[in-house]
């Protein structure tokens, strides 16, 4: 959509400068008084389309200017952004870490079967220490 409202705004305004330039091609006399001191032939359109050109130029360079604060504060807010980042992926790199742990510490290790002996034999059911309280 950009590019079409590029062309729709570049073709009339390149008719307008060629307009302009075949309806202005009297010459007129330029003298710049400390670089030329004899005066110079110069089209009319020639000294139109250079003062729009340098008046172009001054905009740009004034809009840059008022920009730079700007954009100083956007290169700030990227180094904060990107530290941010960095900061977030460690943490998620360390509650990684963290949950394997917890996991291994939660998960009980699965108990080592007595060895069994034919003068003593395992006990068929293991009594825990709740049972065994709830019996005295």
């Amino acid at each position: 959509m950009g590019r079409v409202l590029y062309w729709i705004a570049f073709i009339p305004l390149c008719l307008v400068v060629i307009v302009f330039a075949v309806s202005n091609h009297a010459t007129t006399e330029l003298s710049l008084w400390p670089v030329l001191m004899d005066p110079v032939p110069f089209p009319v359109y020639g000294i139109a389309l250079v003062a729009l050109f340098v008046g172009f130029l001054l905009g740009g360079i004034v809009s840059w200017f008022q920009g730079g604060s700007a954009r100083c504060r956007i290169r700030g807010l990227q180094r904060q952004s990107e530290s941010e980042q960095r900061e977030i992926a460690t943490l998620r790199e360390r509650l990684g870490r963290l949950e394997g742990a917890d996991l291994r510490a939660t998960i009980p290790a699965a108990p080592i079967p007595a060895p069994t002996t034919a003068a003593n034999p395992a006990p068929a059911v293991a009594e825990t220490a709740t049972e065994r309280t709830a019996e005295r």
